[in-house]
């Protein structure tokens, strides 16, 4: 018994959402890149390597969404 609701985003929202996933993106590339390099096998990253980008990655990204909240005009003074 499922029911079907109309959903809409606002545009600015999924504008950030697409930007979000593309920063995420591009951290998790960059930072296994490096982990690879580093590594004894520098032209090839393993799953544990992305793995370990990808919470790096986590954590830039919340830092950025923080960031970026503090300095829009979505809040209002109480």
């Amino acid at each position: 018994m499922s029911q079907k609701t109309d959903f809409r985003i606002d545009i600015d929202a999924a504008n950030e959402l697409i930007r979000w996933k593309s920063l995420f993106a591009d951290e998790v590339t960059a930072h296994a890149r490096r982990l690879s390099a580093e590594s004894n096998h520098p032209e090839h990253a393993t799953l544990l390597q992305y793995r370990e980008a990808a919470q790096i990655a986590v954590r830039s990204l919340s830092v950025a969404i923080l960031d970026e909240g503090a300095s829009s005009g979505d809040q209002k003074a109480a």
